[in-house]
């Protein structure tokens, strides 16, 4: 069975064959066939996935952030899961459904033991009409209810006939369609609204853009004005924020890559590698060897 180079990256994070994702190393051929057996399929650039639950933990990664290359439509069946989407934290409930796009750094903080989910993988996103950004659709009875007959729809033709590829991709944008039309965007307070925009602009930048006005400029508005607002929406400093996002990607890098600290640190904008030990040993209490080496 073949395999492309970017699967690879997606068993990897849902095996968790290894600690620091070389994949050079991993058994395709075990891996797909592990995953079929839980009752994994895909093909080309979607995989689908019913009733996994998060007693396994095969397909969930908890506790480390990472960014993932495939978007994700995630819908709890039973319980609750506890993420994060792009530095923002959420608590999904029964009849949740979390559409994820590609590229967006996730972190599974926890679920609950009787939490069950089915999900999607995609890396192709249809053309849409509208904003195209990552988001919940929470208590939807309708959406929820139409997303799971998708499902049964695209798991019955993987079944009857998996040759027949074509069927089977219209089925998975369809589904990515739909949800994307069913999506309700509340309208925002001017507060909430600057939160949003500056958190979007933090998970895009804040690998290597690490002063204030950076962001400030990017926003079209003075430190001081977004310094007051950021604090009084959210109850932590931008300084915080930006911190907390390039704690993730140090994590992220730390985690999934055997990249050396020194080149770690030089990804992240650091001036050199010893202020970056400080900054990750200071908001962690660990030094960032030490954070590899307990996986």
């Amino acid at each position: 069975m073949s395999i492309s180079y970017e699967w690879y990256i997606i068993i990897a994070e849902m095996m968790r064959y290894n600690k620091y994702m070389e994949i050079r190393k991993l058994d395709a051929k075990v891996a797909i066939n592990d995953l079929v057996r839980k009752g994994y399929r895909y093909t080309g650039d979607y995989g689908i996935i019913l009733d996994a639950s998060s007693l396994n933990a095969d397909f969930f990664l908890f506790g480390q952030p990472y960014r993932a290359l495939d978007g994700r439509i995630i819908l709890v069946q039973h319980g609750t899961m506890d993420i994060e989407i792009d530095l923002v934290r959420l608590v999904l409930h029964e009849g949740d459904i979390a559409v994820i796009l590609p590229e967006t750094m996730m972190l599974f903080e926890s679920a609950s033991s009787d939490c069950i989910i089915s999900a999607v993988v995609f890396r192709k996103i249809p053309q849409i009409q509208g904003s195209v950004e990552s988001f919940v659709l929470s208590g939807d009875s309708v959406a929820f209810a139409r997303a799971n007959q998708y499902l049964a729809m695209i798991f019955d033709q993987f079944d009857r006939n998996p040759v027949v590829t074509d069927i089977i991709v219209h089925f998975f944008d369809a589904l990515i369609l739909d949800m994307f039309s069913l999506r309700q965007e509340e309208p925002l307070s001017r507060g909430g609204a600057f939160m949003h925009r500056f958190l979007h602009l933090l998970s895009q930048e804040g690998r290597v853009k690490h002063p204030i006005d950076f962001y400030a400029d990017r926003l079209c508005v003075s430190t001081n004005y977004m310094s007051a607002l950021v604090k009084r929406e959210s109850g932590l400093t931008v300084l915080q924020w930006i911190d907390r996002a390039l704690l993730r990607e140090a994590k992220v890098l730390l985690h999934h890559t055997q990249m050396p600290v020194a080149e770690v640190a030089e990804t992240l904008g650091f001036a050199t590698p010893s202020f970056f030990i400080r900054f990750f040993r200071q908001q962690t209490g660990q030094t960032p060897l030490q954070y590899r080496k307990q996986g």
